[in-house]
């Protein structure tokens, strides 16, 4: 199963995210944000626990791609490692290991500026589960 695909869509980005569990869609989806933005060197290795809920597995992706482009934006932080659990189905906890980029010898692409709500649908398949997911550019 591949882990995500990328989409054309006007002026922004469409990411189509694929996972045999929730945990790995989440994961997936993580990676393809990462992706846009670019190739980076880490430093100054670090690892965080966060928990976040939301009304739905739906918003509960936005909060979850929202968390991790802030702390891009504002930390300079990216994950490369994730350990996620759902306590409950639209509670999320996630111990994360990254580093801070070392922008001087990374790749910059895209600047994601935010995870938008269009289009926005996470769904179990036969296969596992599936989002679509577009990222403001």
């Amino acid at each position: 199963m591949k882990a995500f695909e990328f989409f054309e869509h006007t002026a922004d980005i469409g990411v189509r995210a694929f996972g045999r569990t929730l945990e790995e869609l989440f994961v997936n989806a993580a990676r393809a944000l990462y992706e846009i933005q670019g190739r980076f060197d880490l430093a100054d290795r670090r690892m965080i626990k966060i928990e976040l809920s939301a009304d739905s597995a739906d918003e509960l992706l936005v909060r979850w791609l929202s968390e991790l482009l802030y702390r891009f934006s504002t930390e300079g932080v990216c994950f490369t490692h994730f350990r996620l659990q759902f306590i409950e189905p639209n509670k999320l906890t996630a111990q994360m290991e990254g580093g801070v980029v070392d922008f001087s010898h990374s790749e910059v692409s895209e600047e994601v500026k935010a995870v938008t709500y269009h289009q926005l649908s996470v769904q179990q398949t036969a296969d596992g589960w599936t989002a679509t997911v577009i990222f403001d550019v």
